[in-house]
């Protein structure tokens, strides 16, 4: 369990170390190298990690029945973009650790693509730390790729970059294909910032969702919603992303992001009120928990602007800064202690201590 509170006091040192004048500290080799450094340290547990994650057995199963498989077959036995990397690794001997790097290194990539831009961003990568880079960085790894491509695609749209967010999100539904669900988030900026954009961005939509996700809608229903799966903490884990939906909704005015991204968060804070609702109705909360997945990254942009959604004053700073990391600190406590499948993280074991 250490490891993993090394990778949380990470971000919380550098959250509190952060100075009130950031104009300077942004743009500084110093914090880039932070950064950097933070995701090497991150992407390094993820890949040396061993018999670490719920979903583990699942991919261990998956990997052996392509090793002897050809490319077109591998593509064809999971999410394309996904069946393309596991095939490479088996070619070139890197297995399972090979992949489970390359995916936390796209999601922790992505988390500090949208997080360098905000006024908190360390307050933003650290709220990411307890559960977006632990359990579904290090256990739903197609998942994990796609929320960071989603990541990268905002972050590339907020920077007047709309045809790369095109071509991430496109991207992250190869990852995992119900990602589609949140190409709408986009619809409405991308109709706002131009019109070929709009058209181009449907067409890509129309194009993923036949290619990725249609032909694995049968899998989908018949393995959350029919089998009336339940995810024990789903309501808990909704209200972690609800909670900062509201603020952010009731705040709108406060919430002071570009013209181009702000269409896309507000619609996932939304997202994030229609999975709470959608929760009474489902017949399968784990349906319910894995979509909403997509739309947890709400977290990050409120931690990272709780400064201007609280109207905190810069002699506050501080303290609201230790306040966030308290219910980060909550967060991980609770997951990493008290969690029902917290047994499939705790303790962490690395392959090097095989070697």
């Amino acid at each position: 369990m250490a490891v993993y509170w090394l990778l949380f006091a990470f971000a919380a040192i550098m959250a509190i170390a952060y100075p009130v004048n950031q104009t300077v500290v942004r743009s500084s080799l110093g914090h880039s190298i932070a950064f950097a450094s933070f995701a090497l340290f991150y992407t390094l547990v993820g890949a040396m990690r061993y018999e670490i994650g719920g979903d583990w057995p699942t991919y261990m199963t998956m990997l052996e029945d392509m090793s002897q498989g050809s490319l077109s077959e591998a593509v064809a036995y999971t999410d394309p973009l996904f069946g393309l990397l596991a095939w490479v690794s088996l070619q070139i001997g890197g297995g399972i650790y090979m992949i489970n790097g390359a995916v936390c290194l796209i999601l922790v990539w992505g988390v500090i693509s949208v997080a360098a831009k905000l006024p908190e961003p360390w307050l933003a990568t650290l709220i990411a730390v307890p559960y977006l880079l632990i359990v579904v960085g290090m256990g739903y790894i197609r998942q994990g790729a796609a929320i960071g491509l989603l990541l990268l695609a905002i972050a590339h749209f907020d920077r007047a970059k709309p045809a790369r967010a095109i071509i991430y999100l496109v991207l992250a539904a190869g990852f995992h294909s119900t990602a589609v669900l949140a190409f709408p988030a986009f619809a409405w900026s991308l109709a706002r910032r131009n019109k070929a954009y709009a058209v181009v961005g449907t067409i890509a939509a129309a194009i993923a969702f036949q290619f990725f996700l249609a032909p694995r809608l049968t899998n989908f229903e018949s393995g959350y919603i029919d089998a009336d799966y339940d995810s024990s903490g789903t309501a808990v884990r909704l209200a972690m992303s609800v909670l900062p939906s509201l603020l952010i909704l009731a705040r709108v005015s406060a919430f002071a992001v570009t013209d181009r991204a702000r269409g896309i968060w507000i619609s996932i804070a939304l997202a994030n009120l229609a999975a709470m609702v959608a929760l009474y109705y489902a017949t399968s909360s784990t349906a319910v928990d894995r979509i909403a997945l997509f739309f947890s990254i709400i977290q990050l942009v409120a931690f990272g602007r709780i400064m201007g959604l609280l109207s905190v004053s810069p002699r506050m700073f501080l303290l609201t800064r230790l306040v966030m990391i308290a219910i980060a600190a909550a967060v991980q406590i609770v997951w990493l202690g008290y969690g029902t499948h917290a047994i499939y993280w705790v303790p962490y074991k690395s392959i090097l201590q095989f070697l």
